[in-house]
């Protein structure tokens, strides 16, 4: 089975050492979903329009600069006020 590291890139860097097994790359994407969520659930509510975005990065790797980048997933979070 393929090992997926999903680095979390938010100015703070989140790097994944150690990697998951999983059978395939959908079952990586799902994984990142729920991570996602996780952090997301785990922060303080104000966090994320503080930080305004931040990445998860899934490569084979335990650094985000080597090897290939299978994916990314992006969330952001804007303010658009109206006067």
């Amino acid at each position: 089975m393929p090992r997926y590291h999903f680095h979390i890139m938010d100015g703070k860097a989140g790097l994944d050492h150690h990697g998951t097994e999983l059978a395939d790359l959908n079952a990586a994407k799902e994984e990142a979903v729920k991570l996602a969520g996780e952090v997301l659930r785990e922060s303080k509510p104000g966090d994320i329009w503080e930080i305004k975005s931040w990445k998860l990065l899934v490569n084979g790797y335990p650094s985000p600069e080597a090897g290939r980048t299978y994916f990314t997933l992006a969330l952001s979070a804007t303010d658009d006020v109206s006067t």
